[in-house]
C-alpha cells in the first residue's frame, strides 16, 4: 500500500516537473507591461501602420494605429495593416474616431520604440521576442467578441427590430 502511494507521488511529481520544463521551453516570448500616456509626440516615425478594419464600415474601418521609431523592430498581428505617412492620410471618419482612442508606448528596460493607439473598447498586449530579428515587440490588438443571439445577427445586418 505505502509503495504504491509513493510511486503515484513520484510519477506525479515527475509529470508536474516536466509540465514546467515544457511551459518553460514553450513560452519565449515576453509579455511587456504596457504604459498609457497622454498624447503621442510629434516626430518622424519610420513607419505608421495603419490597422485597418473593413467589418466596421462606416464608422469604425479603424482598429487602430501603430508609430514606429526609427531603428525599432515593432510588428503587429492585425489581418490588414496599411503604412501611412501620416495621420493627415486618415479618412475624416478615422481622424474623428482617432481622437478617443486609448493610446500607449512601447516601452522595454527604460527605452520607447514606439506608440500605438486603440479604440477604447479594444484591447492590447504587448510581447518581446528576442528570437524573431525582424519583430522583437509586437502588439497583438485584441477585439471584443460581438454579444451572441438573434439581437445581435439582425442588427449586424441592418436589420429592425
Amino acid at each position: 500500500m505505502k509503495t504504491a502511494i509513493m510511486k503515484n507521488g513520484v510519477v506525479l511529481a515527475t509529470m508536474g516537473l516536466c509540465a514546467l520544463i515544457l511551459t518553460g521551453c514553450s513560452s519565449y516570448r515576453t509579455l511587456i507591461e504596457k504604459k498609457e500616456i497622454a498624447s503621442i509626440p510629434e516626430g518622424r516615425y519610420e513607419r505608421i501602420i495603419k490597422l485597418y478594419n473593413p467589418d466596421g464600415a462606416p464608422f469604425k474601418t479603424l482598429g487602430g494605429v501603430v508609430f514606429v521609431k526609427e531603428g525599432a523592430r515593432v510588428c503587429t498581428d492585425y489581418p490588414r495593416e496599411e503604412t501611412i505617412k501620416s495621420l493627415d492620410d486618415l479618412e475624416m471618419m478615422e481622424k474623428h474616431a482617432y481622437r478617443s482612442f486609448s493610446l500607449y508606448a512601447i516601452e522595454a528596460d527604460g527605452t520607447i520604440f514606439g506608440y500605438f493607439a486603440i479604440p477604447l473598447e479594444n484591447r492590447a498586449l504587448i510581447y518581446k521576442n528576442s528570437k524573431d530579428e525582424g519583430c522583437i515587440y509586437k502588439v497583438v490588438i485584441i477585439e471584443p467578441e460581438p454579444p451572441s443571439g438573434i439581437d445581435n445577427i439582425l442588427r449586424h445586418d441592418h436589420g429592425v427590430r
